[in-house]
């Protein structure tokens, strides 16, 4: 018999979100698209962003966009089981987003944020994490400053436009410096002196000086192992193994307990992130971390901030202990139409308890959207081929 959404157990964190940030930290987000160049942003991405880890935060205060923070969606994502209890400031503009991150900064607040905040608009000592410290700690330059040497794939770095032709191949490309990245969009994956080619003409393009060179090491699998790290202690929060479109290209994130991060990698984790603590910083971080074929666990790129993953990782064990079903699969889908109508979609799946939503957003109250509204979350089944249906099972649903 089919639950009503009333009914649902709620999915408690057991008290990780204390251990997520400071209570003073405010999640503030909305940035500008010079701060973004390196991630693919477009204006949909800048207040999208702000509307990420509801539920997650307990009481702490946020700046999040309206398009994503109605009744309507909140009602939504609470029944889902969400516990949302934070102190939402909604805006419309940016302009308004900066003045309300002012207001919590007058009181004492710490923003944090995904990626860095409009160049020189708040004060240092503003911010939970100094721009300019997770500036260093995100760069791929500066890995080999946090990893053991032996946990590092053979890398060299090279001046963009003096990179030779006859680098040893496959290799992946890397922007270097200190440009917030990620997404992929700053890496290039090249099998042929072509590809060099074509990438070092992208990198010039986009200003980058210096370029990564990086060997493409097979992978068994890879994983975004995520922590928390407070000013004395270091937390691991999970990780969920990453899937990928083509290489370089994340597709997703599934959670499944055959082929779980390997325990005798968490001390490698633990470690990094402690080296981050030691300089100084603050929050929610992801490591990316792959396993090669004769079980090496490699580092390759340092996420000092959330991650993509990380509300699947905090909710997952609570959503599985609710339904019954071990594995989770990321999803994101995209649907015209009214917010009601895309909330009755998945009214039956959130009962049924696999689904669970952690993001929705109201295309109607967001311009940039284009009509299109998102619903994120993440499908849970007895295993991986049985999640991947149901992601497409949804998405086709949605869109019914």
């Amino acid at each position: 018999m089919r639950r009503t959404l009333s009914q649902l157990p709620p999915l408690t964190l057991s008290g990780q979100e204390t251990a997520l940030c400071p209570e003073n930290a405010a999640y503030m987000a909305r940035t500008d698209l010079e701060q973004t160049r390196m991630l693919g942003y477009t204006p949909l991405n800048l207040d999208a962003v702000t509307t990420l880890l509801l539920g997650l935060l307990g009481a702490r205060a946020t700046v999040r966009h309206i398009c994503g923070t109605t009744d309507e969606i909140l009602g939504c994502l609470t029944e889902a089981g969400l516990s949302i209890t934070e102190e939402i400031h909604r805006y419309e503009t940016g302009a308004e987003a900066e003045v309300l991150a002012e207001r919590l900064i007058a009181e004492g607040r710490k923003l944090f944020w995904p990626y860095p905040l409009r160049a020189g608009r708040f004060a240092d000592e503003a911010h939970l994490v100094p721009p300019a410290l997770w500036a260093r700690l995100n760069s791929k330059t500066a890995l080999p400053d946090l990893v053991p040497p032996e946990a590092l794939a053979p890398r060299q770095s090279h001046v963009t436009g003096a990179l030779p032709d006859d680098i040893p191949l496959p290799a992946f490309l890397k922007a270097g410096g200190e440009h917030a990245t990620g997404w992929g969009y700053a890496v290039h994956h090249c099998a042929t002196p072509a590809q060099v080619a074509q990438a070092r003409t992208a990198f010039l393009a986009q200003s980058i000086d210096t370029v990564i060179v990086e060997a493409a090491i097979p992978l068994h699998r890879c994983w975004c192992v995520n922590l928390s790290v407070s000013p004395d202690t270091v937390q691991l929060l999970g990780a969920a193994e990453q899937t990928f479109s083509a290489p370089a290209r994340q597709a997703g994130s599934v959670i499944d307990p055959d082929t779980p991060y390997p325990e005798a990698g968490h001390a490698l984790a633990l470690s990094v992130a402690d080296a981050a603590r030691r300089q100084g910083f603050l929050g929610i971080c992801g490591l990316d971390i792959g396993q090669t074929d004769d079980g090496r666990l490699i580092v390759f790129d340092p996420n000092f901030r959330v991650n993509s993953s990380t509300p699947q990782i905090l909710l997952h064990r609570a959503a599985a202990a609710r339904s019954g079903l071990p594995v989770s699969l990321s999803f994101s889908g995209r649907t015209q139409g009214a917010m009601s109508r895309l909330i009755a979609r998945i009214k039956g799946p959130i009962a049924d308890g696999w689904f669970v939503p952690t993001r929705l957003l109201d295309a109607a109250l967001l311009p940039a959207a284009d009509g299109i509204n998102l619903c994120t979350g993440f499908v849970m089944a007895e295993t991986r081929a049985a999640a991947e249906t149901r992601s497409r099972d949804l998405q086709t649903l949605i869109d019914t």
